[in-house]
């Protein structure tokens, strides 16, 4: 039996905060409203922009600008040190909005969400009108500056697809029967999921647009993709309404930071890598979980790349014996300027599910780390920690809120 498919319905809102580190900066300061600002996590020239105000994208300025060349492009251009904790407020904020309109499905990140369109709210009139009134919410319970694009669409991937067509403030809807002339006009790195090197992948295997892109067969793009997700990829683009499987428990968690140019050595970024880790392995217990593998990654100034190592062991959320790991990778650590430094806790398992090894003197050790986090909870952050970190290293909380929206007792 054949189920006939409402070609004009919408299944998703799809909701981006536009520019939002920068929205949110503005909004706090009205003296930097249609201004020029980039938000930084740190105020050195050799930074880059991890947000910036339209006014200053108006000058070619975007995220991944260096402040030195974004000075160059707009003399004017306002650096902002980045406060995370405040964007994490805003994103609280914001939640409850939208959800006193309509219920949030799903957060996408700290500047993205998505709602399940139901019952009438399915038909594109009135999904307009849930959109104009989320809009005149967001302005007037939480701030004229904070405009967002939405993208009304069959899927959360065409509604991502469509909230990216139109910025700042706008609206786009695309239902099955736009398809595909709403997205012929658009570049193949407009399509959500296609970076610089996925580009360069199709365009070697003869995919130079977004018409080839649509005409390609699911085979074809299964071999760019090197398996299951270019058929998912394929389905996605062609309208269906897929959401990738989910686990109900998280398989890594970490942080990174890129170097102050001070520290732009080997130990200053081991100082760092202490400091993530000591961080990465609060949220672990916090998140009531333990970890089997540590990786450790640091990429180099200049054309030199990266390097990256990893070591696995019994499952453990004990900070101090993660750190003595961490010192056995470090010891390989090549003698280059790096850039960045990040740390990933990895194999993690839900602590219900922990098996205690009763031969291992760390087992007991164990109760010691979520000890010291109970004391920094009470009396401030890093009122002790493990290892010797310097007191300029170990009061940088500011690490960027990306994909992960961080919880108050991060800062």
């Amino acid at each position: 039996m054949n189920i006939a498919v409402n070609r004009d319905a919408v299944n998703w809102l799809f909701l981006d905060l536009n520019a939002f580190f920068a929205s949110c900066e503005q909004e706090d300061n009205p003296e930097l409203r249609g201004k020029p600002i980039i938000v930084v996590q740190m105020l050195t020239d050799s930074t880059v922009a991890i947000a910036a105000s339209y006014e200053a994208k108006a000058f070619g300025i975007k995220t991944g600008t260096r402040v030195g060349d974004a000075k160059r492009l707009c003399p004017a251009i306002i650096p902002i040190q980045a406060r995370h904790q405040r964007y994490a407020e805003y994103h609280e904020r914001i939640l409850e909005a939208v959800e006193s309109c309509v219920p949030v499905e799903k957060v996408m990140s700290i500047d993205e969400l998505a709602c399940k369109l139901t019952g009438k709210e399915r038909q594109v009139p009135v999904a307009k009108e849930l959109a104009a009134k989320i809009k005149r919410t967001l302005a007037e319970s939480v701030g004229p500056c904070l405009r967002c694009s939405i993208g009304i669409a069959p899927s959360i991937f065409l509604g991502k697809v469509a909230s990216d067509i139109q910025k700042p403030d706008g609206l786009v809807v695309i239902t099955l029967n736009d398809l595909p002339d709403i997205l012929l006009p658009l570049k193949l790195q407009d399509i959500y999921g296609i970076g610089q090197r996925m580009e360069l992948r199709l365009k070697r295997a003869g995919v130079m647009s977004v018409a080839d892109l649509w005409d390609a067969p699911s085979a074809k793009l299964r071999r760019i993709w090197g398996g299951i997700n270019g058929v998912l990829f394929h389905q996605l683009l062609h309208g269906a309404d897929l959401q990738p499987p989910s686990s109900p428990f998280a398989h890594s968690l970490g942080h990174q930071h890129v170097l102050e140019p001070e520290r732009r050595t080997v130990e200053g970024a081991r100082d760092y890598a202490h400091h993530l880790l000591n961080k990465a392995a609060e949220r672990l217990r916090h998140k009531e979980y333990y970890c089997r593998r540590l990786g450790v990654h640091l990429r180099w100034m200049g054309d030199l790349g990266g390097w990256s190592n990893q070591t696995s062991f019994r499952e453990t959320r004990d900070t101090a014996f993660l750190l003595a790991r961490l010192e056995e990778l470090w010891g390989s650590v090549p003698r280059y300027k790096p850039l960045s430094v990040g740390i990933t806790l990895l194999d993690l398992v839900p602590a219900r599910y922990h098996q205690p090894d009763l031969f291992e003197e760390n087992e007991r050790q164990d109760r010691l780390s979520p000890l010291v986090d109970r004391i920094n909870r009470r009396f401030g952050r890093n009122t002790l920690s493990f290892g010797q970190v310097p007191a300029a290293v170990k009061k940088f909380t500011g690490h960027a809120a990306f994909q992960r929206v961080p919880e108050s007792w991060e800062f």
